[in-house]
C-alpha cells in the first residue's frame, strides 16, 4: 500500500556563503598567482618585479573583507535548527552579497582590463604601474554609474530568485 508523504524541502547551503566561499578560493587563486609571479620576476627580470606586487595588498584586503563576511553567512548563523523556509534575514543577506560580489568581480575585471591595456601602451616598465592606476582610476570613474547598475540589478536576481525558492510548496513523494 502507497502512501502519500511531504518531502521536507531541503534548504542547503546559503547563496550568500557559497558566493563568498567562491570569492574565497578566487581571491586565494590570484594571490597565488602574484605573489609566484612577484617571485619569478624578482629573481629573473629584477627591475618589473614590482609590477606582480602591485595587487598584493588589494588581494589581501579584499581576502580578509571576504573572509569576514563568508563568516557572517554560515547556516549556523542564518538558520534554526528545523527552519523549513527562507528567513527574511537570510534574503535580505543573499541579496546583500550578491551585490558585493558583483562589485568585486567588476573592480577585478576593471583591474585587469588596464593593466593589460597599460601592458600593451607602455614601452617603459617603470611607468606601468603608474599608468595601470591611472586608467584604472578613469575606468571605475566613467564606469560608475554603470558599476551602480550592475551591482543593483544583481541585487534584484538574487532577491527574485530567493522569492521564488521561498514560495515553492513541497511536492508530495510518488
Amino acid at each position: 500500500m502507497k502512501t502519500d508523504t511531504v518531502d521536507t524541502k531541503k534548504l542547503g547551503e546559503p547563496d550568500s556563503h557559497a558566493m563568498m566561499r567562491h570569492a574565497k578560493a578566487i581571491l586565494y587563486l590570484l594571490l597565488t598567482i602574484s605573489l609566484v609571479a612577484m617571485t619569478l620576476l624578482f629573481v629573473f627580470l629584477r627591475p618589473s618585479a614590482y609590477l606582480a606586487a602591485l595587487p598584493v595588498p588589494a588581494l589581501l584586503l579584499g581576502l580578509v573583507s571576504v573572509c569576514y563576511l563568508e563568516r557572517q553567512s554560515r547556516e549556523k548563523m542564518l538558520r534554526t535548527v528545523n527552519q523549513m523556509t527562507i528567513s527574511k534575514e537570510e534574503i535580505e543577506m543573499d541579496v546583500q552579497y550578491a551585490g558585493i560580489s558583483t562589485a568585486m568581480a567588476l573592480t577585478l575585471v576593471f583591474a585587469l582590463a588596464t593593466f593589460i591595456v597599460a601592458a600593451v601602451t607602455v614601452e617603459d616598465l617603470s611607468m606601468l604601474g603608474m599608468v595601470a592606476a591611472v586608467l584604472f582610476v578613469m575606468s571605475v570613474m566613467f564606469l560608475l554609474p554603470y558599476i551602480a547598475f550592475f551591482v543593483s540589478e544583481a541585487s534584484h536576481d538574487e532577491r527574485d530568485k530567493l522569492q521564488r525558492e521561498a514560495e515553492l510548496p513541497t511536492t508530495p513523494k510518488g
